[in-house]
């Protein structure tokens, strides 16, 4: 996969938080029952807690949680090149160095491909007690320089019982989000 790291990216990344990641405030508001709920079972969320937290988790409820496999098919009927941005802190070796908070360019079908190589290999090799040496990072935010779309691939998955009887189960019900 060609792959082009974008240097000053500080705008890209500040107009995709307007875009895609939710204000406290309007996170306060779109989230008031579940930060209530939180607040019952002794887990507050509050400003710290949101400075913390992965852009997807205050990413608005109103955007579709979806697939792995719907997710993929999004990014791919997408040509062309496109961004992609770690999340904040993310380690990962990529490409045979260790990477940070980088935002990227590459094209939408060769990224596609290797975000799915990455993730399934990387449970194929889990089952083995191996790992995958070189990968891109489990949490990714994929959109075009227009910021009309994004679609999320998180770390996470729907499926946690599968985990412990089968992976590759598991590894098919990874969390992904669509904005729009």
């Amino acid at each position: 996969m060609g792959i082009k790291y974008l240097e000053n990216t500080a705008d890209i990344e500040q107009a995709f938080m307007s875009r895609f990641v939710m204000s406290w405030e309007t996170f306060q508001i779109r989230q008031n029952e579940w930060i209530a709920e939180m607040e019952k079972q002794n887990y507050p969320i509050d400003m710290r807690w949101y400075e913390s937290s992965y852009f997807w988790d205050r990413m608005d409820p109103d955007y579709p949680r979806v697939s792995m496999a719907e997710a993929l098919n999004e990014l791919r009927a997408h040509s062309g090149p496109v961004l992609f941005m770690t999340e904040k802190g993310e380690n990962t070796c990529f490409e045979g160095k260790k990477s940070v908070d980088y935002i990227a360019e590459a094209d939408a079908s060769e990224l596609a491909e290797r975000i799915e190589h990455d993730w399934y290999e990387s449970y194929r090799l889990f089952e083995q007690g191996r790992y995958l040496v070189d990968e891109l990072p489990e949490d990714l935010y994929v959109f075009d320089r227009s910021m009309t779309w994004c679609v999320v691939f998180t770390h996470e998955t729907w499926d946690w019982e599968a985990e412990s009887t089968d992976m590759m189960k598991a590894a098919e019900s990874r969390y992904c989000i669509i904005c729009k």
